[in-house]
Parts: C-alpha cells; sequence; structure tokens
C-alpha cells in the first residue's frame, strides 16, 4: 500500500502485482517477466493516483459548494 500525505488527510493506493525473484543465472523470458511487472506496477500506481486525485477534489467541492 502507498501512501500519499496531505495536511488534512492520508490517501492510500491499494494496489497488487506480483514482480518475479531474478533467477541466478541470466534468463531473457525472466527479465522480460521482470520488465512487465514493474511496467503493470507503474500503470497500477499511476491510475490509482489519478482517482484519489479526483476523489480528493470532489470532496473538496462538495464541502466548498
Amino acid at each position: 500500500i502507498f501512501k500519499r500525505w496531505n495536511s488534512n488527510f492520508t490517501l492510500m493506493a491499494k494496489i497488487t502485482a506480483y514482480i518475479p525473484e531474478p533467477q541466478s543465472e541470466y534468463e531473457v523470458e525472466n527479465q522480460r517477466q521482470i520488465l512487465e511487472a514493474i511496467d503493470t506496477l507503474k500503470n497500477q500506481l499511476n491510475f490509482a493516483f489519478q482517482n484519489d486525485l479526483k476523489e480528493e477534489q470532489d470532496t473538496y467541492n462538495y464541502f466548498i459548494s
């Protein structure tokens, strides 16, 4: 779980991504799996962060109006 701190509250992005362990000897397929898992993790974080920002803005707008 990753957190983003705000002065008033904490936003948390729940992500699930399995990153395979590197093998003791270099294998192209293992490296591809690791890169794909890291790319998936990056996309999940970006998506969750954008959703958190939208929810934060929606909450702010609700209380201001």
